[in-house]
């Protein structure tokens, strides 16, 4: 999956996930993208970095919530609506120790069940694209410029989150 950066000719930004750059070329082609803000349907994407993980070294940090200053002058009825539409820090916290499980799973299975092959990443993912090498699943690394250029001609890859060691 891909997650682009979408602009409207109204200046709305977006994402949206796509299966591939082509998948997402198609869908917009035929008129089936469209803003999710004014439902624009002259799209495009917009100027985009890649997303790449933070050191290994690092643990998340939950967000902090804060409670505005008029939430204490709502009316006794309302001020218990407010209250339960606050996110609850615990969940939060539980929310993503379960997420980065699940991203250490799906790091665990690609590096079983796919090659290495270290830094020659795009070289090796453009012989595969191209019908030089056999398809296969294959995991390594790749510089921005590499990623960007990768995009562009249709490749379709996907970041893996670098995540802090499970302790």
């Amino acid at each position: 999956m891909i997650k682009f950066t979408l602009i409207c000719r109204n200046d709305h930004e977006f994402e949206a996930w796509f299966g591939s750059s082509a998948e997402y070329d198609r869908q917009n082609a035929a008129g089936l993208v469209n803003c999710v803000i004014c439902d624009d349907g002259n799209i495009s994407k917009a100027l985009m970095a890649p997303n790449l993980g933070a050191k290994g070294n690092k643990t998340p940090t939950p967000p902090v919530i804060q409670q505005t200053p008029d939430a204490q002058n709502i009316q006794p009825t309302a001020q218990a609506g407010y209250a339960a539409a606050q996110p609850n820090q615990q969940n939060l916290a539980e929310k993503a120790a379960a997420l980065i499980t699940q991203m250490r799973a799906m790091r665990k299975q690609v590096e079983d069940n796919f090659d290495n092959v270290g830094d020659d990443f795009a070289e090796t993912a453009r012989r595969i694209h191209y019908g030089e090498e056999d398809t296969r699943g294959i995991y390594g690394n790749a510089s921005n410029e590499d990623v960007e250029e990768l995009i562009d001609e249709g490749i379709d890859i996907f970041a893996l989150p670098d995540l802090p060691k499970d302790n």
